[in-house]
């Protein structure tokens, strides 16, 4: 289960100065806990504020995060039938991908969904999120 937390950090800058900033995280975690310990993981001695920790919508992530690359989210439906009623239905999925711009983004995602997905593109759009903290077993 993918979690989502914003925190607020203080950073020395290029120049020197210390200034607070706000990060925004996507994590692989099976508790709350978990996800929460982990932001306190990354800043193990400065003082941090997680001001926001929740359930992400994400469903998947498709490649992993490069340098200087940023996320994307890319809303995708998936089309069915249902079978009681014989009408054709709709279900959103998000997913997460690191790209240079909307245009790779697009690119990644239509190429992952030729995999053999029953699912069509609706859209993408830049995130906030700078990283994605894999799952670490106990």
């Amino acid at each position: 289960m993918f979690f989502e937390a914003k925190l607020r950090v203080e950073k020395t800058l290029d120049t020197g100065e210390q200034k607070e900033v706000k990060e925004h995280y996507i994590m692989d975690a099976e508790l709350f806990a978990e996800a929460e310990k982990m932001m306190f993981e990354l800043y193990p001695n400065q003082k941090i504020d997680v001001f926001s920790i929740g359930r992400s919508d994400i469903r998947e992530i498709i490649n992993e995060k490069e340098d200087d690359k940023p996320f994307f989210k890319a809303t995708v439906i998936d089309v069915f039938t249902d079978d009681e009623s014989g009408k054709e239905k709709e279900t959103k999925y998000y997913m997460l991908v690191c790209a240079e711009n909307t245009v790779e983004a697009t690119l990644l995602v239509n190429e992952y969904l030729k995999q053999g997905y029953n699912l069509r593109l609706d859209g993408i759009k830049r995130v906030k999120i700078i990283d994605y903290l894999p799952y670490q077993p106990a």
